[in-house]
C-alpha cells in the first residue's frame, strides 16, 4: 500500500516532508484538508496515529519579514535566528509534514 510518506521528495533532509502549499488560497486549503483526510483514513485502516503539521515559510519579498529579523529588538535578546519559526498568518507558503504520534 502506498502512503503519503512514500511520495516525498528524496532530496529533502526530513523524511516527514510531503509538499509545499500556498495555504492562503482556496487550492492550498483544499490540499491541506485532503492530506489530513487521507492521513486520518490511513491511520484508521492501519491502526497508526499520525498528524499533519504546517510549517510557515517566508517567501520572497514578504512584507512580514521585519517581524522575524534578528535586528528587530524583540528578537535580539533571545539570540534567535532570522526566519526560524514563521506564523502561518505571516507566511507566504507552508511546508506540509506528516509526523508519527508517540503515545
Amino acid at each position: 500500500m502506498t502512503t503519503l510518506q512514500d511520495t516525498t521528495n528524496k532530496n529533502r533532509t526530513s523524511d516527514s516532508y510531503v509538499d509545499t502549499v500556498h495555504h492562503h488560497t482556496w487550492e492550498g486549503k483544499r490540499l491541506v484538508a485532503a492530506y489530513r483526510a487521507k492521513v486520518k483514513a490511513e491511520d484508521k485502516l492501519n491502526g497508526t496515529s499520525r498528524r499533519v503539521m504546517l510549517q510557515g515559510r517566508m517567501g520572497v519579498a514578504n512584507p512580514n519579514a521585519h517581524k522575524y529579523s534578528v535586528k528587530n529588538p524583540p528578537n535580539v535578546w533571545s539570540g534567535s535566528h532570522s526566519h526560524q519559526c514563521i506564523k502561518l498568518s505571516d507566511a507566504a507558503t507552508a511546508d506540509v509534514y506528516i509526523y508519527d504520534r508517540y503515545r
